[in-house]
C-alpha cells in the first residue's frame, strides 16, 4: 500500500531557499520528478537576510510551496570563529522566509533543522520530547539557538495561525556538492575526504 499523499505537488510553484547547497540541490533534484513549477534565487538575486527583499521576492513569485534550505552553515572550526554571523545570519533567514510564507498565502512550507537543536548529553536514543531539555553542545550552539527558533516559529504560525509549517531534522548529512575544505568541513564530509586522500595522494581537497 502506497503512503497516503500529504500536500500534492504536482502542477505547484515550490520555492526552494538554498537550492545551490548540498542539501537545496538534493531536494531539487527530488522535485524535478514532481511536475512541479521550481522556484529558486540566487543569493545575488536575493539576500534572505533582508526581509523586506524577501517579502516582495515572496509577492511576486506566489509559491504555493516552501522549503527553507538556505543557512549559514560550518564545521566546529567555522562556528567557533564566526559565532555571532552563525547566529544572527540564520535568525534572519528563518523568521523572515517563514514570515513572508505566512503573509503572502504560502499554504505548505518545510524548514530544515539540524540535529545539533538537541542537548550535547540527550539520552540515546532521542526523541522529539529531548529538544530543549538540557545543555546544548557549546562548539555550534550559535547555529543550534538559531534552528530552534525557526522549528518554534513554525509551531507558533500552526498554533496562532494554523499555518502547516512543519520541520524536519536531517542528521549528519554528507554527499554530491558537499564542503570538503579542512578548516569548516563539518566531520562526515572530512572523514569521507580523509579516506579519498589516502586511497588517492594526488586527489586535492
Amino acid at each position: 500500500m502506497s503512503a497516503p499523499i500529504l500536500f500534492e505537488l504536482r502542477g505547484k510553484r515550490v520555492f526552494v531557499t538554498g537550492h545551490a547547497g548540498m542539501v537545496g540541490a538534493a531536494i531539487v533534484r527530488r522535485l524535478e520528478r514532481e511536475r512541479c513549477e521550481i522556484i529558486t534565487a540566487t543569493r545575488r538575486e536575493l539576500d534572505l537576510r533582508h526581509s523586506e527583499a524577501v517579502e516582495r521576492f515572496m509577492a511576486q513569485a506566489k509559491p504555493d510551496a516552501v522549503f527553507v534550505a538556505a543557512g549559514k552553515v560550518g564545521g566546529i572550526g567555522a562556528n567557533s570563529a564566526f559565532p555571532a554571523d552563525f547566529l544572527a545570519d540564520n535568525l534572519a533567514i528563518a523568521c523572515n522566509t517563514i514570515h513572508a510564507a505566512y503573509r503572502c498565502g504560502v499554504r505548505k512550507l518545510l524548514y530544515l533543522g539540524s540535529s545539533c537543536i538537541y542537548p550535547r548529553l540527550a539520552p540515546q536514543p532521542m526523541s522529539p520530547e529531548m529538544l530543549l531539555s538540557g545543555p546544548l553542545e557549546p562548539t555550534n550552539q550559535w547555529y543550534a539557538v538559531a534552528k530552534i527558533a525557526g522549528i518554534k516559529l513554525c509551531e507558533a504560525y500552526r498554533l496562532q495561525h494554523g499555518a502547516d509549517f512543519v520541520s524536519v531534522m536531517p542528521t549528519n548529512l554528507y554527499g554530491p556538492g558537499d564542503n570538503y575544505l579542512r578548516r569548516t568541513v563539518m566531520f562526515p564530509p572530512l572523514w569521507c575526504g580523509g579516506f579519498t586522500r589516502l586511497r588517492l595522494p594526488a586527489v586535492q581537497m
